[in-house]
């Protein structure tokens, strides 16, 4: 049951790193990428992805 839920974890981590390739490609806009991470943050890290790392000068 654990592998069950591990896995289903990856592909929802996997289906948003390829939803940020898009924004990252210019595809979709950082406010539609956001609220989707936003939908799934209490299941994943979003500080994982692109637009929620910090900026060398330690602004978001």
């Amino acid at each position: 049951m654990n592998k069950l839920i591990a896995d289903k974890e990856s592909n929802v981590f996997g289906a948003l790193k390829l939803i940020e390739q898009l924004y990252l490609d210019g595809e979709i806009p950082g406010y539609v990428f956001r609220n989707i991470l936003r939908e799934y943050q209490d299941k994943i890290n979003v500080s994982d992805f692109v637009c929620y790392k910090k900026k060398e000068d330690g602004k978001e």
